[in-house]
């Protein structure tokens, strides 16, 4: 019995595509607002400025999006097999 949740878990894991829309949503988001927030902070936006906002608040903020797209796509794996 355990073998076959085993196994059941494992052909989830292999059906499940992610879309990674939230992640971009996010990604987007969170350099945005560390831009913003380093525009009122800094007197011009310079390169470090704009990798800065992308490592300090882009990435961050996309894995967070990573997360709910695997979600989202296992719950859409689980309900289209209930069906």
């Amino acid at each position: 019995m355990r073998e076959e949740i085993i196994e059941k878990e494992a052909t989830l894991k292999d059906e499940v595509h992610i879309t990674y829309y939230f992640s971009i949503l996010f990604t987007i988001l969170g350099t945005l607002s560390i831009l913003l927030l380093l525009f009122y902070k800094m007197d011009s936006l310079s390169l470090f400025t704009v990798l800065l906002s992308i490592s300090a608040g882009g990435l961050p903020f996309g894995v967070i999006g990573a997360f709910i797209d695997y979600k989202i796509s296992e719950f859409k794996v689980k309900s289209s097999k209930i069906i």
